[in-house]
């Protein structure tokens, strides 16, 4: 058996996350691999109790879900290595109590089958760290980036009132020229792609992705520097994996060269972003957000995050 955490960090937006979590029960399949999933909500500093809202809807018995509640929002990086370090059993003195870990966004609507796909990339090479599921946007398919495009003009808007019916029923006006969401999915998994397709460039994904744990022990947990507006944790991780930016801790002799971890996406695995961030809300003003990253990164890299970027193969 499997042992896999899916770990979804949240603040406020109690309506997308029970979207995200209607998806994630409804289409999460474990037979094929004898998965043993659990699931953990980090709640970020919600003003309400998130696991008071949502946790008697979703205590599934095929999925035991926990819950941690942070009282104040400690940052995307905090509440990432808060998934990674869980553990059910509070004597456990493994590091990692799982054996992959799935880390996503909560605005993200989980496609048929999307879990087992991921496993099974990881499964076929021992030396991929990090697999993300594609999404809408992801630069692989023009249908694809299509959908983005569909996204951006049937997402709910999130200084106007709105349900997760709503959010349900802008999922099938996107994915309407495709028969739905399910169609899409269908499709996308049908096309002749390998399993596991290396990131390129710009293209990288953290919407929704599986760390081995072994990449983590190897070469770090997440950067929880100028929480919690952070540096662009995703970009910082990507660009160590790369060897491109490395940490003073990380030497040479703990990380070799050309000894890299493969990252990429799994052409099986699809998720809809529903491109509303978890701390995006009426007050939320992301300019202001994006400029202090900004500022966080230069102050901490020495150069802008673009320059960073542009190294990426």
């Amino acid at each position: 058996m499997i042992k896999v955490l899916i770990g979804i960090p949240v603040l406020d937006n109690i309506e997308i996350t029970r979207a995200c979590l209607q998806h994630l029960f409804r289409n999460t399949e474990t037979g094929k691999l004898n998965l043993d999933v659990h699931v953990l909500i980090i709640d970020n500093g919600s003003e309400n109790d998130v696991q008071r809202i949502l946790g008697a809807e979703f205590q599934n018995k095929d999925f035991r879900v926990h819950f941690i509640r942070n009282s104040r929002n400690e940052g995307v990086a905090c509440a990432w290595n808060q998934v990674l370090k869980f553990s059910p059993q509070k004597d456990s003195t493994a590091k990692f109590f799982y054996d992959y870990y799935v880390i996503s966004n909560n605005d993200a609507l989980f496609g048929a089958d999307w879990l087992q796909p991921l496993v099974e990339a990881m499964e076929s090479d021992k030396t991929i760290g990090w697999v993300s599921a594609m999404e809408n946007g992801s630069p692989v398919m023009n249908e694809l980036i299509e959908a983005h495009s569909l996204s951006k003009q049937y997402r709910v808007d999130p200084k106007k009132p709105y349900t997760t019916e709503v959010i349900n029923r802008g999922l099938g006006m996107i994915y309407g020229k495709w028969s739905g969401h399910d169609s899409f999915c269908r499709f996308i998994k049908d096309k002749n792609f390998p399993l596991f397709i290396p990131f390129k460039k710009e293209g990288r994904s953290a919407v929704c992705f599986m760390v081995r744990p072994a990449m983590i022990e190897q070469i770090g947990f997440f950067d929880e520097d100028y929480a919690p507006i952070g540096i662009s944790e995703d970009l910082e991780y990507f660009l160590r994996i790369e060897q491109l930016l490395m940490p003073p801790c990380l030497t040479a002799e703990r990380y070799p060269k050309g000894a890299k971890w493969k990252s990429g996406f799994c052409s099986k695995s699809i998720v809809h972003h529903n491109w509303c961030s978890t701390h995006q809300g009426p007050k939320f003003d992301g300019r202001k957000w994006d400029k202090m990253r900004e500022k966080n990164w230069k102050a901490k890299f020495g150069k802008s995050k673009k320059y960073f970027t542009e190294l990426l193969p």
